[in-house]
């Protein structure tokens, strides 16, 4: 092993500890309380968090229904809203022995993915390690990154913007760069698939946008096509585990879009979005204000029209594409023309700023590595790097204080209890009821069941992985049973052992024949599908792994660096 690399082998322990740091950094200012802090949609996803944790101490890692928690109606988030990505938190508040913990580890390990990727695009753009540092800091505190974190604590899209560099890199690399680059967004997607369905909607018409703007200047677009296809084909390959279910159970029976909203009337402000930046808030929409990009990436639209022209054309489009993303998040841009389209299943336009923050998290790293050219001294030099960093993290830390003491992040904190975290939350139990069941909605949240006619309350169900055992429900062999849930595909009934055939039901919900007065067990059955698309992603993982691992060995075998 010779001394340079030896050298290298130092200065990637001494980067991966800096970011490791950076990682511990941003949650330690909440962890440390040994409490989560109230977010818009913290119980919905610490209950997720919970189904996953109960599954996994009974052995299995596929909640395709949830039935310890969400008040136990056999409730198929698994099936509807991605669960992969959930396994570090699970994972984590078992190693732990405390969900709190556990669920801030997880949030610390997403933030060094979150670093980890950022340096890696900006690095592969041919830009220096200070500027791809930069860029990885500026992305990872940035002021949305942090709200859709601890502000609305909307899990999903916060995952989603780990794999957000992965994706842009992978389609500037198949239209400009290294076209060999191509898995970056084939895995940015399938993993943002599996994180968040909404921001892979998001995703892909950025990316769409993007492609058709700039296929034009692109000299082979042969295999430029070529190159799209194959990160789509092992995009869904990678992500068929959810997806396969999900398709699944979209064609067995009709379900209304989850949260429908009138995008026109849920655009902000622009005066309202840039007041909210320049306070540098993080404050939860309920407080009062909107939510914004922040004091930092404000800064840089504002410094990058001094540093415009000396910007490559690379950087001069990122920078054009980070503004005119942050305009159309406003009322400027005509919403309304869109609210009776596909568009309009963003809900927010708020979300586009995921958009605008790694943009702008490029272009300030484009304006700092201008500024330190013009510093000749190596002290200098060094001075302004870790000022720099100190002026992206101190504006950081003086807006999550602002978000601790707001009152309205104390209403309602969660101290760990790995009961199902109830409290009067709203479930969005309709979300993923289908259409038939709607009317009767009301009556499965509130477990009654008809059993030979009458209206009975259910009181005692027990709970198995993918499982709901009803008991003393006091009926008759060759009675009617019409149990308060839904119909989905796989859904199968059994009472004394026996598997019992479903009979039609008004209410689109589990009904048969009872055939003695034991238990009755509802359960879902994985099918050809759901098995193949575990099969898909799991053949997926471990063969693109193995070559990267050996295409990795050989690059370093032929610059002999591997005996």
């Amino acid at each position: 092993m010779n001394i340079g690399f030896k050298k290298r082998w130092i200065k990637l322990i001494v980067q991966i500890v800096f970011f490791i740091v950076l990682s511990i950094v941003f949650v330690y200012p909440f962890q440390k309380n040994g409490i989560i802090y109230f977010g818009d949609d913290m119980k919905y996803h610490i209950n997720r968090i919970l189904e996953l944790i109960n599954n996994l101490k009974n052995g299995n890692i596929y909640p395709y229904i949830y039935t310890y928690t969400f008040d136990k109606i056999g409730y198929p988030l698994g099936i509807f809203y991605p669960w992969v990505t959930l396994f570090p938190f699970a994972l984590f508040s078992i190693l732990l022995k405390n969900t709190v913990n556990g669920i801030y580890a997880g949030f610390a390990f997403y933030t060094f993915l979150t670093l980890i990727f950022m340096y890696i695009c900006v690095r592969k753009m041919n830009k220096s390690k200070f500027q791809a540092n930069i860029a990885a800091i500026l992305y990872t505190f940035c002021a949305y990154r942090t709200i859709d974190a601890f502000s609305r604590f909307a899990l999903g899209e916060f995952l989603g913007m780990v794999f957000l560099p992965l994706c842009l890199y992978g389609m500037y690399a198949i239209l400009f760069g290294n076209k060999k680059d191509w898995p970056f967004l084939a895995f940015g997607m399938s993993f943002t698939l599996l994180s968040h369905v909404l921001s892979t909607f998001i995703f892909t018409l950025a990316l769409l946008t993007i492609f058709i703007i700039f296929i034009w200047f692109v000299e082979d677009k042969i295999a430029t096509i070529v190159s799209l296809l194959k990160s789509g084909m092992l995009a869904i390959t990678s992500s068929a585990i959810f997806l396969f279910p999900f398709i699944e159970q979209e064609l067995f029976q009709k379900f209304s879009p989850p949260s429908p909203m009138d995008i026109s009337s849920t655009a902000n402000y622009m005066d309202q979005i840039v007041q909210s930046s320049l306070r540098n808030s993080v404050l939860r929409a309920s407080s009062g204000t909107v939510y914004g990009i922040g004091i930092t990436l404000l800064a840089v639209i504002v410094i990058g029209i001094v540093f415009f022209e000396k910007f490559d054309l690379t950087s001069k489009i990122i920078y054009l594409l980070g503004i005119i993303s942050f305009v159309i998040t406003s009322t400027i841009f005509p919403w309304n023309l869109f609210k009776d389209t596909p568009v309009s299943l963003i809900q927010f336009p708020m979300r586009i700023l995921m958009l605008t923050s790694v943009f702008l998290s490029y272009s300030g790293s484009d304006i700092l590595e201008l500024m330190m050219s013009s510093i000749n001294s190596v002290t200098g030099k060094k001075l302004f790097k870790v000022s720099m960093i100190l002026l992206i993290i101190i504006p950081w830390f003086s807006s999550i204080s602002q978000l601790k003491k707001d009152p309205q992040s104390n209403i309602d904190i969660y101290k760990g209890s790995l009961k199902e975290y109830r409290n009067g939350t709203a479930w969005y139990l309709d979300q993923y009821t289908p259409k038939k069941s709607m009317p009767f909605y009301k009556e499965i949240e509130h477990h009654l069941a008809i059993i030979d006619g009458k209206k009975e309350k259910i009181i005692s169900i027990d709970s198995k992985p993918n499982e709901l055992i009803y008991s003393n429900l006091k009926v008759k062999a060759g009675e009617k049973i019409d149990l308060p849930i839904s119909i989905y595909k796989n859904l199968h009934v059994y009472q004394a052992g026996k598997e019992l055939s479903l009979i039609n039901s008004k209410r689109n919900t589990i009904t048969f024949r009872a055939n003695s007065n034991k238990n009755v067990v509802v359960k879902y059955v994985p099918s050809v599908m759901d098995r193949l698309g575990i099969l898909l992603t799991s053949m997926t993982w471990i063969i693109s792994l193995v070559v990267a691992i050996y295409k990795r060995v050989k690059y370093k075998a032929g610059c002999g660096t591997i005996s």
